[in-house]
């Protein structure tokens, strides 16, 4: 029988394959599900990982430990773009099931090119496990049905799900950090404005001129305010 890194394993090779990078939250996501829809086939989990109610979703730290150990063993960041990621990384899979190799491929497909949030909320909603569980249980698949049909997530079409919902403190942080990048964006541009400024290269022009090799700056550390530049280039 694999193991639980070798599951995971094979989940990432099929990712890799279908050329999509899943973020950490995704990937662990698509484990527990792996979990769940195996269950409806065959009344057991496809790995032995102790899912718990953590915070707003399923989460155990042996996860944590496999998703560790598949970015020490094949070189990666789970932050990395996903075109980097798709270009530079080869991860063989292992010999599972047919059950489990063929959802695998389901859930991927059903996840790969939707919102992260879309997952978020057909996990944490539409899962007995999830859904019939307090904050900091182990989550118990005894309740999940064994009627060898695969979950319905999404109604039959091609329409996108748009509509979802996120816990409020989780919107507060992803609001906050939103807010954080614009102002580095904003900080970052008024900087790069500022050295294109007359006033900034007539300052390093004047500094140029003190030193005896004029084609070469001495080693500097810091930063110049704009009032600086224009008391030089006055001066």
């Amino acid at each position: 029988m694999p193991s639980d890194l070798e599951i995971a394993q094979s989940l990432l090779a099929a990712c890799v394959e279908a050329g999509h990078k899943p973020g950490k939250v995704q990937f662990t996501k698509y484990l527990y599900l792996l979990d769940y829809c195996h269950w409806r086939f065959t009344a057991r989990k496809a790995t032995a990982l102790p899912w718990r109610f953590y915070h707003y979703g399923p989460w155990c730290e042996e996860v944590e430990h496999c998703m560790a150990r598949l970015a020490s063993d094949y070189s990666f960041e789970w932050r990395e773009t996903e075109s980097s990621f798709i270009r530079s990384v080869e991860v063989p899979g292992h010999k599972l099931d047919l059950t489990t190799n063929s959802l695998i491929s389901q859930i991927i497909g059903w996840f790969k090119d939707r919102e992260l949030n879309v997952l978020l909320d057909m996990t944490y909603s539409q899962t007995e496990p999830m859904a019939r569980a307090r904050r900091g249980e182990v989550l118990d698949f005894s309740c999940v049905p064994v009627d060898k049909r695969l979950p319905v997530f999404f109604m039959a079409g091609p329409s996108r799900v748009t509509s979802y919902r996120l816990h409020p403190e989780r919107l507060r942080k992803m609001e906050a950090f939103r807010a954080r990048m614009e102002k580095l964006r904003e900080n970052t541009r008024q900087r790069m404005t500022f050295r294109e400024s007359e006033s900034y290269q007539r300052a390093v022009g004047m500094l140029k001129e003190e030193f005896t090799a004029p084609d070469r700056l001495p080693e500097m550390t810091g930063s110049m305010t704009f009032e600086a530049a224009n008391g030089l280039a006055d001066g």
